[in-house]
C-alpha cells in the first residue's frame, strides 16, 4: 500500500494516500494509541477538509467537535508566521480546551499558563491564543482592534453574538500566505443568530439535509442583524444581489488583487458533526449516549438527534395530567348529537381514523387501511351503523380526503389551510390552528370525555404496531404545539414534519378528533320566523 498519495500541498508536503490513512484508523481500533493523530471520518474529515471561509460544524453532543478546532491548528503550526485564537464565551471556560490542546501541541511548543496570555508559543515561531467574548461589545472590538489572525475558531459560537462574529471576521488576515478560515462550532440553539445564518443547509424536520452537508454557498454580509445578508450557489449570483453596495467601495487598484466578487464574497458551509462519527469517544465510553438518551425530549433532539427547530415546535399544551383527567371524566354528552370526525387516508399510507362522538363524549373509534373504492364504502357503512347523518360527518380535504368530495356532498369538509373569520384573522393562521387550540382548551377545560373500554384497544400504523389507544394519545397529544416562529400570524400549529418528528409518526388519531370543533367553527345562525337570529 501506497504511503503517500501524489499529492502536494501548497508549501510543498507530501498528502497521504487516504487508503493508508484508513488502515490507520483500522488500526487503532484494534490497538488505540494515544501517540497517533488521525482524523475520524465524517464530521471531523470533512471539518478539516473543507475549502470554505467561513465553517460552522454543529450538531449532537459527543460529535468531537471542540477537538477538531484544536486539530486545524496543526496545519500550519510549523509556519513561523502563523498566528490563531481559539474562543470560548468566559476565560474559565477554557479550562477543558486548553488541557486537552497538551495532547496535541506538546511537541510542538510550549504552553503559558498565565490568565493575561494564554497561548501555545511553537517552537517555529507562531502561535496559537486562547481568548473570550463575555466582555461587552465595545471591550471586545478594543481587544481585537489590529490584531491579524490566520485562523479563528469560536467554540459554542451560539453563544457569540453576531457583531463579535462580524467583528472577528475583520481579524481574519495575514501577510504571509497561510489560508485564512474561521470555523464556528455549536450544539443546535434554536434561538441563535447561527439557526438563521445556516437555515439554508437545515430542513424543516430542524435536522441536517443529508445532500447539504458540506455543500459550500457564498454570501455578503450587509448590515448589523443576520437577516440582512445576501446568500447565492455562485459568487456572482451573490453579487448580482448587491453589487451597488459593493462597487461603492470597489477601486480600480484592487484589481491586481482580484475581482469584485472574489475580494467581497465569503464561502460559507455548514457540516454536521455526529455521535456516531466519534469511535474514539464511544470505543471508550459507551454510556455517554445513555447519559444523552436519558434527557429530555428537548434536551435529546438537541443534543443526540441535532435537532435545530425543536423548540420552534413550542411546550405541550396538553400534558399527561390532562389526558389523565380526560380518561377518567364523566360523560360530557352536550347537545346529544351523534358526529363523525374522520383523518382520510388509503391503502399504502398512514391509517384511516374514524370517531364517532355524541356530543363531546367518544363512544367509538374505527381504523383502517384499505384501498380508495372500499375506503368509501366502508365509510358509508360505518356512519350507517353509527346513526350519523352525513351532514354531521367531517373529513380531512387536503391530499386523500379529496376523494371523500363527490360522494358525501352534504359532508362538512374540513380545509387545513382555509383563512378563519376576519374577525379571527389576527388570533389563528388558519382554521386547523383555530381548531387545534380550541380542541386544546377542551380538554385542558375537562368538556370531553371517552369511553373507558376504548382505551385499551390495540391499534397499528406506520411506525407502532399493536399499542394501546390510551399510549397512542398520549404520545400524539405532543402534536398540538404552537409553532414559536409564526407569532406574526396569529397562533399557528407546528408543521406535519415536526409533528412527525416529535411523535415518532403521523398523528393520524389526534387530528381526527382536533377535526370535531369544524362543528363549532362553522356553526350557521339558523333564522327562525318570528324569533330572528339566534
Amino acid at each position: 500500500m501506497e504511503k503517500y498519495s501524489g499529492i502536494k500541498t501548497v508549501n510543498a508536503s507530501l498528502v497521504l494516500d487516504y487508503e493508508y490513512i484508513q488502515m490507520l484508523r483500522d488500526a487503532d481500533r484494534k490497538i488505540p494509541n494515544p501517540n497517533k493523530i488521525i482524523a475520524q471520518g465524517g464530521g471531523q474529515e470533512n471539518m478539516l477538509s473543507t475549502p470554505a471561509d467561513i465553517t460552522i460544524c454543529g450538531g449532537c453532543r459527543g460529535g468531537s467537535k471542540t477537538f477538531t478546532l484544536l486539530m486545524e491548528t496543526l496545519k500550519d503550526i510549523k509556519n513561523k508566521n502563523f498566528r490563531s485564537v481559539l474562543l470560548r464565551h468566559e476565560i474559565d471556560d477554557l479550562s477543558d480546551m486548553v488541557e486537552t490542546s497538551s495532547t496535541l501541541y506538546d511537541d510542538f511548543g510550549e504552553y503559558n499558563k498565565s490568565k493575561n496570555d494564554m497561548r501555545w508559543n511553537f517552537y517555529k515561531g507562531g502561535f496559537l491564543k486562547f481568548s473570550y467574548h463575555a466582555d461587552t461589545l465595545d471591550d471586545f472590538k478594543k481587544r481585537f482592534q489590529g490584531k491579524q489572525f490566520a485562523y479563528i475558531g469560536v467554540d459554542e459560537i451560539t453563544h457569540m453574538e453576531y457583531l463579535k462574529f462580524k467583528y472577528l471576521i475583520t481579524c481574519n488576515r495575514n501577510a504571509f500566505h497561510i489560508r485564512n478560515r474561521f470555523i464556528g462550532t455549536c450544539n443546535p440553539d434554536p434561538d441563535s443568530w447561527v439557526a438563521k445564518f445556516i437555515d439554508w443547509w437545515i430542513g424543516e424536520d430542524g435536522l441536517p439535509i443529508p445532500e447539504r452537508d458540506g455543500r459550500v454557498r457564498y454570501c455578503f454580509m450587509d448590515g448589523d442583524n443576520v437577516s440582512g445578508i445576501y446568500w447565492g450557489d455562485t459568487r456572482e449570483e451573490v453579487y448580482e444581489q448587491c453589487k451597488d453596495i459593493i462597487h461603492a467601495y470597489w477601486k480600480p487598484e484592487y484589481e491586481q488583487y482580484g475581482t469584485p466578487q472574489e475580494l467581497f464574497i465569503k464561502s460559507v458551509t455548514f457540516i454536521e458533526a455526529k455521535l456516531s462519527d466519534n469511535v474514539k469517544l464511544m470505543s471508550s465510553d459507551p454510556t455517554y449516549l445513555a447519559n444523552l438518551v436519558n434527557q429530555s425530549d428537548e434536551q435529546r433532539a438537541r443534543d443526540l438527534d441535532g435537532n435545530w427547530k425543536y423548540k420552534a415546535a413550542g411546550d405541550d399544551i396538553i400534558k399527561l395530567t390532562h389526558m389523565e383527567a380526560l380518561y377518567r371524566n364523566s360523560m360530557q354528552i352536550g347537545d346529544g348529537i351523534r358526529r363523525v370526525s374522520c383523518d382520510a387516508a388509503f391503502e399504502g399510507g398512514d391509517s384511516l381514523v374514524m370517531w364517532l362522538w355524541e356530543g363531546w363524549h367518544i363512544r367509538d373509534i374505527f381504523v383502517c387501511k384499505l384501498d380508495s373504492k372500499k375506503t368509501v364504502d366502508t365509510v358509508k357503512a360505518m356512519l350507517e351503523e353509527w346513526h350519523v347523518r352525513e351532514e354531521c360527518f367531517t373529513y380531512d380535504l387536503n391530499g386523500l380526503g379529496q376523494i371523500f368530495k363527490g360522494f358525501f356532498p352534504n359532508a362538512i369538509p374540513f380545509n387545513n389551510k382555509e383563512a378563519v373569520e376576519e374577525k379571527f384573522k389576527y388570533i389563528y393562521a388558519n382554521l386547523k390552528s383555530q381548531a387545534a387550540y380550541l380542541f386544546a382548551q377542551k380538554i385542558i377545560n375537562r368538556e370531553i370525555s371517552i369511553e373507558p373500554t376504548l382505551l385499551e384497544r390495540k391499534f397499528s400504523g406506520k411506525g407502532f404496531e399493536k399499542v394501546p389507544l390510551r399510549q397512542i394519545l398520549d404520545k400524539e397529544r405532543k402534536a398540538i404545539r404552537k409553532d414559536e416562529d409564526s407569532e406574526e400570524k396569529g397562533w399557528t400549529i407546528i408543521k406535519k414534519i415536526i409533528m412527525k418528528k416529535l411523535v415518532g409518526h403521523s398523528p393520524d388519531f389526534i387530528e381526527a378528533l382536533l377535526m370535531r370543533m369544524i362543528f363549532e367553527i362553522k356553526h350557521k345562525r339558523k333564522h327562525i320566523k318570528g324569533l330572528g337570529l339566534i
